[in-house]
């Protein structure tokens, strides 16, 4: 039987974390609800249950839902988070998106396919960040491992030039500026020149 995913739901309202946790049971996927009351804890809460998605009420006492998410990703955690919210809420909608909360549901929608279908959207692209995210560190690391001269050969050709064109600026022959370039494909797995100015250029503009 595989594994149960974790899940965070942050709220003080142990009727929501009732229907939530059975909501959860009733999806064809695995998933394993743990509940933080304290807002202050959420931080905590996060570190210790390692959830892939969390939950969090609109407000959980006096502290605004915004707040809690800012707080988690201050602390580089970057898990998706879903607010739950009881009435439809134009300015808290777009408050907990400039936070950083991937979702917006309203509780009387968790019995609905639309719970199903943001639960699942906001799940696939976390996976897709995550992938985008290990790309760029591989990329960093492999940038890490070239020889000085090598790297002056990349921000050449990055720059578009050609290796005729390499070989005048650095004052090399064609032939060695090959060599370089080869060494570099082979360094950071490029596929084509195109892939290579792109994964690099991605990874200079993150980091």
């Amino acid at each position: 039987m595989p594994t149960p995913t974790p899940v965070l739901i942050i709220d003080n309202n142990e009727d929501d974390v009732a229907r939530l946790r059975k909501r959860l049971l009733g999806m064809s996927k695995r998933y394993e609800l743990t509940a933080e009351s304290r807002p202050a804890k959420a931080v905590n809460a996060v570190q210790e249950v390692g959830p892939v998605l969390v939950f969090i009420e609109q407000r959980v006492g006096r502290v605004h839902a915004s707040s809690v998410i800012k707080e988690l990703r201050s602390e580089g955690l970057l898990q998706p988070v879903i607010v739950l919210a009881t009435e439809v809420d134009a300015y808290l909608a777009a408050e907990v998106g400039q936070a950083g909360a991937a979702g917006y549901v309203l509780k009387k929608d968790l019995k609905s396919e639309r719970f199903t279908k943001t639960v699942n959207r906001v799940l696939k692209e976390s996976r897709g960040q995550q992938a985008a995210h290990a790309d760029l560190a591989k990329t960093l690391m492999q940038m890490a491992g070239l020889t000085n001269r090598e790297r002056e050969v990349l921000e050449q050709i990055v720059a578009g030039l050609t290796n005729k064109q390499i070989a005048d600026e650095m004052h090399r022959s064609v032939e060695t500026i090959k060599v370089h370039r080869s060494h570099i494909m082979t360094k950071l797995e490029a596929k084509s020149t195109a892939d290579l100015v792109r994964r690099v250029t991605l990874a200079c503009h993150c980091s």
